[in-house]
């Protein structure tokens, strides 16, 4: 099976050191990433840990790149959290229009069971809408 990618993007008015800011911070995160998950990210380097969720039962992930301002990405390992596939969450930064567009990609769906592959894709596809739109908020309702 061919790679199945969820990929979402916003514009956002600010500048790319900024919005770098708010998605390598865990207590930046904690302010636009919805619910009540938990962040916390060890060192801003490949490498480093990044733990993510209910504070009793966090999924731990590591940073597989770190290129500031332009790029950042989280391997997840297989956890019983996540159906027990391994997943890669990318964060692409782009100036344009003198602000930054935020791609966002998630690789790893293929490994699904086919019984909740579809499901999981769409609910990650409409989960990064909402979470591109609160980063945005928060950014742009800061100035």
């Amino acid at each position: 099976m061919d790679e199945l990618t969820v990929e979402r993007n916003v514009w956002i008015k600010a500048t790319r050191d900024r919005v770098w800011q708010a998605i390598t911070t865990a207590e930046q995160i904690q302010q636009w990433w919805g619910g009540e998950d938990h962040w916390e990210i060890s060192a801003l380097q490949v490498g480093g840990v990044i733990k993510f969720g209910d504070p009793t039962d966090l999924m731990i992930a590591t940073i597989a790149v770190c290129d500031p301002p332009r790029q950042f990405s989280i391997e997840w390992p297989p956890q019983a959290q996540y159906h027990t596939t391994a997943m890669t969450t990318t964060y692409i930064l782009d100036e344009e229009n003198g602000g930054t567009r935020v791609t966002v990609r998630e690789t790893g769906f293929e490994a699904l069971p086919d019984d909740i592959r579809e499901k999981r894709f769409d609910s990650t596809s409409a989960g990064y809408e909402q979470v591109l739109a609160d980063l945005k908020r928060y950014l742009e309702g800061e100035e």
